[in-house]
């Protein structure tokens, strides 16, 4: 497991004396069983960001599930997580998994669908959703090793 943390309070920096800048990295296996240690790590990085740290925990939490049930980090692979807090109260987070794992009949990679929102009592499908509803913005892109990186902003001005 990769743990880095970085943090700045120079206050010789333009924003100095708002908040102390925060840059993390992580590798964690892809596994579920990491789900509240990663929590708590965000909780911890976040204690300077008030504004974004509840909403940033649940959506990692939800982006790291997606990734460990999803993809091939989920198979004994790796689940990369970033985080960085800005002095602007900017909260930037990305969660990157290993790539979509193959369909067992074709063996072509399978991307699962969102489903629609029924009313019904489904405990699952509703993750990106989440993502929406609570980061200022949020997007993807495919990495280079045929990954998926899902990236959400958390800004105080919202």
């Amino acid at each position: 497991m990769t743990d880095t943390a970085n943090t700045s309070d120079n206050d010789s920096e333009p924003g100095a004396g708002r908040l102390r800048a925060v840059s993390e990295f992580w590798e964690l296996p892809g596994d579920p069983a990491f789900c509240p240690d990663l929590r708590g790590r965000i909780r911890r990085s976040l204690t300077g960001f008030p504004h974004a740290a509840a909403d940033a925990e649940l959506v990692v939490a939800e982006l790291f599930a997606n990734a460990c049930r999803h993809s091939l980090s989920g198979d004994g692979g790796k689940v990369t997580v970033t985080l960085a807090g800005l002095r602007t109260g900017l909260v930037l987070v990305t969660v990157t998994d290993q790539g979509p794992r193959p369909d067992p009949a074709t063996g072509r990679p399978r991307i699962p669908q969102t489903r629609p929102l029924d009313g019904t009592l489904a405990t699952g499908g509703r993750g990106l959703r989440l993502v929406a509803a609570l980061a200022t913005d949020w997007g993807h892109w495919r990495t280079d090793t045929g990954g998926h990186a899902v990236w959400a902003v958390f800004d105080p001005r919202r």
